[in-house]
């Protein structure tokens, strides 16, 4: 039993992870994938997941606002994040819903959505390093 709990955390971890790098290539770069890739990663987790998902999003958005030192690019890196939670928000967290946005990001990136499935976020690494 330990095993299955140690695997349920780590993955989650790990969509927790996807998401937060999803979001900050959307952020930074405006790639509609990108911002697909983070909308499931929330739609697919669960409602406590989901919900500090998208609290994550309020402090991004925040520190952008505060810290980020180019004060034009600053309203659009926070106006792109706060787009995303209210998409986020507005989805009702069925099952159904998850479905419909992971075959978008299915048509769009097939390989952003494989690597959701298994918590992998790496691959923003390896396509956008410059973002790291």
């Amino acid at each position: 039993m330990a095993f299955f709990k140690n695997f349920l955390f780590r993955h989650s971890k790990g969509v927790t992870e996807y998401f937060c790098d999803a979001v900050r290539i959307y952020a930074f770069k405006g790639e509609e994938d990108a911002r697909w890739a983070a909308v499931v990663a929330a739609k697919m987790a669960g409602k406590k997941q989901r919900k500090s998902m998208v609290g994550k999003l309020t402090q991004m958005a925040s520190n952008v606002l505060k810290n980020y030192p180019n004060k034009p690019v600053r309203k659009t890196l926070s106006s792109r994040i706060l787009s995303l939670k209210e998409e986020i928000e507005a989805g009702n967290g069925s099952p159904a819903d998850a479905r419909e946005a992971e075959e978008k990001l299915l048509e769009l990136n097939g390989e952003y959505l494989f690597s959701l499935r298994s918590a992998d976020s790496s691959i923003f690494k390896r396509k956008h390093p410059k973002c790291f």
